[in-house]
């Protein structure tokens, strides 16, 4: 019977995964120490394929957690290390990692057809190198998987990124929400993920949210500012965000912001906070704008 056989595939899948977690047990940290990696660095590097043994342990047993803030189911991969400074420090590309980003998409799907109950997942990957050799790997995943929320920061590779986004927002209607943080996207990269997102929009299946935290490292010109604007207002409800933090923003961009709200009421909730505008420019924006001076 069709029953019998979903449970067959599931108990498969489930061996697979408890194989894979025997076989792949300690990476000796020692690996990372030899290449001229820090004793810190050797720790989150531990701590890195720890978590992502938890996180595609539970995805397999469907025991993810829940968010309270969402109701999604959170699905966080993150290099947790800092710099003297502050600034989080971004785990580079190892082919150590590829059997983690393997069996990771393998557990999103597996999540998504045995143990989704009609919920969705929130993932994020924070600090991690993603080349376009593991976005492939990932991408057929994040295209099929009940993916509501998706955040990437600090992962390198801005126009495989943005291609990346491109395909999976056209392919999965699930994803809602989507946020970028710290990747430096180029002009070209930052229109593809708007298209996508207006052609969803455009199509009927609502985007209702776009992050671009210190993502726009240039100036913006006003075409490309416009366009982001404009991104994300098609919404039913008339309840999206838009959050533009960290992005050196100031006079110019608040006069254009300003322009835009004016005409375009369906843009519900705008964030700005930690960019550098002054006073006058706060008179021009509305208060809907939540706009944090800097």
């Amino acid at each position: 019977s069709s029953c019998a056989a979903a449970f067959k595939c599931e108990v498969k899948g489930l061996n697979s995964a408890l194989q894979w977690a025997y076989v792949i047990e300690g990476i000796p940290r020692q690996n990372w120490l030899d290449r001229g990696h820090s004793e810190e660095y050797a720790d989150a590097m531990e701590n890195l394929f720890d978590g992502m043994k938890r996180s595609i342990n539970d995805l397999m047993m469907g025991t993810v957690s829940s968010d309270n803030e969402s109701d999604g189911k959170i699905v966080k991969i993150e290099f947790d290390l800092q710099d003297e400074d502050g600034s989080f420090i971004r785990a580079g590309h190892d082919e150590l990692l590829v059997p983690y980003w393997k069996e990771l998409a393998a557990a999103l799907k597996h999540w998504s057809e045995y143990h989704a109950d009609d919920e969705y997942l929130e993932v994020e990957i924070h600090s991690i190198e993603l080349p376009k050799s593991v976005l492939d790997i990932l991408r057929p995943a994040f295209e099929q998987s009940r993916i509501k929320y998706v955040y990437f920061q600090n992962n390198h590779h801005a126009g495989d990124m943005a291609n990346f986004a491109k395909k999976v927002l056209q392919a999965n209607h699930f994803i809602t929400e989507v946020g970028f943080g710290d990747i430096k996207f180029a002009r070209e990269d930052v229109k593809a993920v708007c298209a996508a997102i207006m052609a969803r929009n455009a199509g009927d299946h609502f985007m209702n949210s776009l992050e671009l935290q210190n993502c726009l490292d240039d100036r913006i010109d006003t075409h490309t500012l416009k366009m982001i604007l404009g991104s994300n207002t098609a919404v039913r409800k008339q309840d999206a965000l838009l959050n533009l933090n960290d992005n050196v923003m100031s006079s110019r961009e608040a006069a254009v912001i300003a322009k835009f709200l004016n005409s375009n009421p369906s843009l519900a909730r705008l964030n700005l906070d930690n960019n550098q505008f002054n006073d006058a420019d706060a008179t021009l924006l509305p208060m809907r704008s939540q706009v944090t001076l800097i």
